[in-house]
Order: C-alpha cells, then structure tokens, then sequence
C-alpha cells in the first residue's frame, strides 16, 4: 500500500479501532442463540420490539409493532458475559440490514408464526406458541389469541421482508415501512440506554415458544 495511502488511513484505523473495543453494556450471562427459545434470541427479539416501537414515535409513523422477528441465520455470534463491545455487536449482525415495519393481515401472521414452528423456534417478541405438528398452535400475540380478520404490525429487518430465508408471506404484507435506520445501531443504542440507567443485560427464559 503506497505510504501516503497509510497516512491518511492511519487516523481513521485507530478511531475505528478504539470505537470497536468501546464498551457498550455489561452481560449478567453469556447470551448464545438456541432453539426454541434463548437467552440471546429472547433479549433481540425484546430489544427490536421495544426499539421498533421508539423508532416508530420517531418517525411518527402512528405505529405500534407487535411482534418483532429476527431470522435466527442472520444471528452470527453469541455475546459475552461481562463487556459488551461495539465489536461484539459487528460480529453479531454483520450485515447492513435495516429495520422496517410491515402490516401483516392475521392469516398471514398466522402463516409466519407456522414458518417459525416449522423451523423448530427462533428468536421472536411479543408472540407466544405452542409448537405443535410442526404448526404454530395456541397463538396469543400481546397476550390475546391471534385473530385472522385483524391487522397487525410486524418489525424485522428488511431481507425477510423482501420474503428472504423462505418467508414469502412476508413480502404479502398490506404494507411496507423503511425506517432507514441500521438494525446494527439500534442495538448499540439500545445498549448504551441501559448502560445509561444503571441497568445490566438479563435476559430470562420465558416460555414464549414451547
């Protein structure tokens, strides 16, 4: 590499380097990513819909999500006990994905919830099941029984929206939102939140997905 390349490209290495080892939040567990539930897919599966719900007031879409889905592939690495990193969360998602809300009538909702049991389980929030068959029995989404005749709104990222991963239900949706904002930085900043109020990474199991 021509020397005066490495100059100018110095400066940048060392912020980013120093931006990667900055610690964003400290982890009561190791969090690994497991079927049908886990510590790691409960705590993604909260945060996006908890963060979907901030970004949504942001933008003022007039939006409330109700379930959020992380495809369990798009996972790539477990986080640590004690430091979380802002390397840690690039190994974790490294892909540019974006967050989007989509507008799922109930059957489609239904159809999803069915993917996520046939595949053994996944890293969902708001949503409750029963696996059963490999179908989604026992559907409760906000803690009511699904109901196929109403609407409801879904946050994920914007490869399974486009029906990626084998979800084409998804891209059968009413309607389509892009927030633009990197599902990457909303996870940092949700981090930074917690670290901000005194508050660690804990997450529980909780039955969500039997």
């Amino acid at each position: 590499m021509d020397s005066t390349i490495v100059k100018l490209y110095a400066p940048y290495k060392n912020i980013l380097e120093k931006d990667m080892n900055r610690v964003l939040a400290i982890s009561e567990n190791e969090l690994v990513k497991d079927k049908p539930e886990s510590l790691l897919t409960n705590f993604l599966g909260d945060l996006l819909l908890e963060q979907g719900a901030v970004v949504a007031n942001d933008h003022q879409l007039n939006l409330t999500p109700a379930v959020s889905f992380f495809n369990y592939g798009g996972i790539r690495s477990t986080l640590p006990k004690g430091e979380i990193t802002v390397g840690n969360i690039f190994e974790l998602m490294p892909f540019e994905n974006e967050l989007v809300f989509l507008e799922l009538k109930g059957e489609k909702m239904q159809a999803f919830m069915d993917y996520i049991a046939d595949h053994g389980g996944g890293s969902v929030g708001g949503a409750q099941m029963v696996i059963a068959d490999d179908k989604a029995a026992d559907v409760k989404i906000g803690g009511e029984k699904i109901d196929v005749n109403k609407s409801y709104w879904l946050v994920t990222n914007d490869y399974v929206a486009a029906g990626g991963d084998g979800l084409e239900m998804l891209a059968e949706n009413e309607q389509l939102i892009n927030s633009g904002e990197k599902i990457r930085d909303v996870i940092i900043e949700y981090l930074e939140e917690l670290t901000a109020n005194d508050q660690r990474v804990n997450p529980k199991l909780d039955g969500r997905i039997k």
